[in-house]
């Protein structure tokens, strides 16, 4: 055999180890902070917000307020709650992250399989990355669509009535707030196609208080920069984020409305669930520094600390899984977290020593 042939062998058996090799670096998973803490509530309507911390803060202003109408109108009780379970960062982040979650934020932290009467959600804000710090964050439309269009079938498939909330404006980037108008186009396109969903319009709702971005000034919205909102922002919102709610329970003034009467109605049909039973069957306990029990994880997944889970632990589904000191990433089984990690990207190295 001559020296070419010998090389050329040699070549085929070096290519043939290195695509048999796992990968050396590979890109950090996410932990999934867990659902919210209470379960179902006989004899109120049941609500659960999904999206990010704009949609955090219409949690705490929806449920004020309607606390509020509850005694002034003697009208019927509201539990409001949002997933995931989180009251300082940006909730459920972007489509990629909430559909690889969904599981987790529609049952409770402790795991329990619950119902709702009406789920509201929203992505698009960290999909489009609207500060450019987080680029794990970005989404192309094209998952984009792929991912909310699952999220609407799940959502409807719980027998929940279900809307969808289009993206508020980035008011200091006008070529951001450009893709988040491309993407509240792709997700209006999607929540009209059937089953439809209703939408509710808070970019609409923005711009006719504080007009088209950019803008610096503007009562309802935060110190610029930033996409959030003043307090009395978010009542100005959550009050018409309300009108989505009542429309979707089915009532409206004390009188019954059919204009949802294609929607699933709520009932308790336990095979809907049992993907929950399944994921509950050896699930996982998280324990605090105490020892108590605070977050429950399914089976196979692997209990992290989580710096943005209001219950301190989060979800990493993957078994035997390395938590990164940053408390949002985690590594796979044979890989440690690198040592430059941090919430906005982490990487994982195969062999690694774990520096949590």
């Amino acid at each position: 055999m001559n020296i070419f042939a010998i090389l050329f062998f040699c070549g085929l058996e070096s290519l043939s180890k290195s695509l048999s090799d796992p990968p050396s670096v590979v890109s950090a998973d996410r932990i999934c902070k867990p659902g919210p803490p209470l379960k179902r509530t006989p004899g109120k309507t049941n609500c659960l917000i999904i999206g990010d911390s704009v949609s955090i803060g219409l949690e705490f202003s929806m449920s004020h307020f309607l606390v509020k109408r509850q005694h002034q109108m003697g009208c019927d009780g509201y539990q409001v709650q949002h997933a995931p379970w989180d009251d300082k960062d940006g909730g459920a982040l972007d489509s990629k992250y909430g559909r690889q979650c969904l599981s987790l934020f529609l049952m409770t932290v402790m795991m329990e399989p619950t119902t709702y009467d009406v789920i509201i959600f929203n992505f698009g804000l960290h999909d489009v990355n609207y500060n450019g710090e987080w680029p794990e964050e970005y989404t192309s439309p094209a998952d984009y669509a792929k991912n909310i269009g699952e999220i609407k079938s799940i959502l409807i498939s719980t027998g929940a009535k279900v809307g969808y909330v289009l993206t508020t404006p980035v008011p200091y980037n006008v070529s951001i707030n450009n893709l988040v108008l491309e993407y509240n186009d792709i997700a209006t396109n999607l929540m009209n196609q059937q089953p439809a969903i209703p939408i509710a319009d808070l970019y609409t709702w923005v711009v006719e208080a504080c007009g088209d971005p950019p803008y610096n000034n503007c009562k309802i919205a935060a110190k610029q920069p930033s996409p959030h909102y003043s307090p009395q922002g978010y009542q100005y919102l959550a009050q018409r984020l309300i009108y989505l709610v009542r429309d979707l329970k089915g009532k409206e003034n004390g009188r019954r409305q059919d204009k949802y009467s294609h929607l699933n109605t709520l009932h308790e049909d336990t095979n809907k669930f049992k993907w929950m039973r399944s994921a509950f069957k050896d699930s996982v306990a998280c324990r605090d520094k105490s020892g108590q029990v605070v977050t429950v994880c399914p089976s196979n997944s692997t209990c992290c600390a989580s710096l943005f889970s209001s219950s301190g632990q989060g979800c990493c589904l993957l078994s035997q899984a390395a938590s990164c000191s940053d408390g949002k990433h985690c590594c796979r089984a044979g890989y440690g977290c690198d040592p430059s990690c941090s919430v906005y990207q982490c990487n994982c190295l195969r062999n690694a020593k774990n520096h949590d």
